[in-house]
């Protein structure tokens, strides 16, 4: 069911997972507010594709707290609502722990936890009311040392999805997407992953759109809080890590 009048704001929504979301809360209705960093010209690019109208971008970076506080100042004074929050911008890093620089893991934290939380709490102070959906990882379940300090962002980032479902219920509901096997990361050919897929129960990737579409899904349901939907072809039900060697 389409949402006339409703407004969304992704972040991350230039490329990737992020575009295949907002194309579709778009398709679905929404007015959708693109958040992007460097991609400007990819985020412009999807504006003018976009069905409907009330479309617009915000730019922000997120890797250093002063960059946060700055996108929260100029997001909170530009006075823009939404009634639903996708936390869809990532940053990947796959080291092990013991080679990872403090500045690789205050940036990789920022990213991937500290802002999406600092958007919830906004969120939460500002809109009062509505739905957050926070892009996650099949990582959570597991340990994967090489994946380091990202897969610790991500588990942090799905331990908060659960206590702000609790704290704000019943004005807010919040949930979590966990991905698996998607895109290959940047700068990784997409056929290095395919040895991968022996490893997947459902022997295939997860698609753009189905994330998307399950966002729609979380969107609508208004009894959902607190759930993670783990679209992973059943990845995350056999514990090991997951290696990008073939």
């Amino acid at each position: 069911m389409a949402e006339q009048g409703k407004r969304v704001l992704i972040t991350g929504a230039a490329k990737r997972i992020g575009r295949a979301i907002a194309t579709a809360f778009a398709n679905d209705g929404w007015s959708v507010i693109l958040h992007c960093n460097r991609s400007l010209a990819d985020a412009e690019a999807l504006l003018r594709s976009l069905p409907g109208g009330g479309h617009s971008i915000v730019q922000g970076e997120f890797s250093t707290a002063e960059s946060i506080t700055a996108f929260l100042e100029s997001l909170e004074n530009s006075r823009l609502h939404f009634d639903c929050l996708v936390n869809s911008a990532s940053c990947y890093l796959r080291k092990p722990l013991a080679a990872t620089s403090l500045q690789e893991m205050t940036a990789i934290y920022n990213v991937n936890f500290f802002a999406p939380f600092q958007l919830m709490r906004l969120f939460a102070e500002k809109m009062k009311a509505g739905c957050i959906i926070n892009i996650t990882d099949q990582r959570t379940t597991s340990v994967d040392p090489a994946a380091g300090i990202y897969a610790l962002a991500k588990k942090s980032l799905r331990d908060v999805t659960e206590a702000a479902a609790l704290d704000w219920a019943p004005a807010i509901r919040v949930n979590a997407i966990a991905p698996g096997l998607v895109l290959s990361p940047p700068g990784v050919p997409p056929e290095k992953i395919e040895p991968l897929l022996k490893r997947v129960p459902m022997r295939t990737r997860t698609t753009e759109q189905e994330i998307a579409q399950a966002c729609l899904f979380l969107a609508h349901a208004e009894t959902i809080t607190g759930q993670t939907l783990y679209l992973d072809g059943g990845m995350h039900l056999q514990g090991y890590p997951l290696e990008t060697s073939g």
